[in-house]
């Protein structure tokens, strides 16, 4: 009796491990870490923090189950590169294009704002309004000292034009040496504009947005992610095409966008453009076709009114 007894039990365990070799194999928890905001001011990444979510969620049934965690260190863009790198403190960014980066890291090229930010309205003090209702050329524009963050892209891209580009470090710094007369305009995208002078109003009272003049950079803002994570690469890829397809993309981009899109007035303002050495609109395209990328020209009162 006690033969079989233990006969039974080593059957059922041979049986039980012979079963778990034919069920399906189980991955960990994806943890996408993702880099934290410059400032308290600064509410730039909001949107790419909703979308990674939206892919996630989009991705569930055949990656598993994954999460999102926002880094609680604050870094430069150069330090984010380096964390990218060896996949520490973040291993996910969704950042401005660089070659640099597209070398060093796996870019996601579908640009998640569609080229929004490429297009770059001027905060400028109210005193100075008059001197860019007058302005009618490129070469005109750029007569006036601008002011960029050191480690911008469309730094390089305005410097390389012709302009003369005063630069700092820090985010909340640039605000005040506007204020201070350090330059004339701080070019920021259409997407960034607005949200900045309602968040600034407080300590900068005498900002305005320009009303005559946009400044066209052709700029995308990519997922890139650390070389060590090549699988959360390929869910963010599939799983932001997916979004794109079943229509959830553009409900998020347009519930984002749509306030400063109609405040932007674009197809009334003049646009003068210039080349961008770490993206072009044909790379910018590539995956998901020029029709995604936004148009100046489009009627946003129409394109808005399912989204507000």
């Amino acid at each position: 009796m006690n033969f079989l007894i233990f006969s039974v039990k080593r059957l059922i365990v041979y049986l039980t491990f012979g079963a778990s070799l034919f069920l399906p194999q189980s991955y960990a928890e994806d943890v996408f870490f993702i880099n934290n905001a410059a400032s308290k001011h600064d509410q730039r990444y909001q949107y790419s923090y909703e979308l990674l979510e939206l892919i996630i969620e989009a991705t569930n049934s055949d990656f598993g189950e994954g999460s999102m965690q926002i880094s609680n260190i604050v870094m430069s863009r150069n330090r984010t590169f380096r964390e990218l790198q060896e996949g520490g403190n973040v291993n996910v960014v969704a950042e401005a294009a660089n070659s640099l980066w597209n070398e060093k890291l796996i870019p996601i090229m579908i640009p998640i704002r569609r080229g929004i930010q490429g297009f770059r309205l001027f905060i400028i003090k109210q005193e100075n309004q008059a001197i860019l209702a007058d302005i009618t050329t490129l070469t005109q524009l750029m007569s006036l000292e601008t002011g960029s963050g050191s480690q911008w892209s469309t730094k390089v891209a305005m410097q390389q034009a012709g302009f003369e580009v005063i630069e700092s470090t820090q985010y909340d710094s640039l605000f005040n040496m506007l204020s201070k007369g350090r330059f004339v305009t701080f070019g920021r995208g259409v997407n960034e504009v607005f949200l900045e002078i309602k968040r600034f109003k407080q300590y900068y009272p005498d900002f305005v947005v320009d009303e005559y003049i946009a400044l066209h950079i052709p700029l995308a803002t990519y997922y890139y992610v650390s070389p060590s994570k090549p699988r959360l690469a390929k869910r963010i890829k599939i799983g932001l095409q997916r979004i794109i397809d079943n229509g959830q993309f553009e409900q998020l981009f347009y519930r984002h966008h749509c306030d400063s899109l109609l405040a932007s007035k674009l197809n009334e303002r003049r646009i003068f453009k210039i080349n961008n050495p770490h993206v072009s609109e044909v790379q910018m395209a590539s995956i998901v076709g020029e029709a995604f990328l936004l148009n100046p020209q489009d009627d946003f009162s129409i394109l808005c009114q399912k989204y507000r």
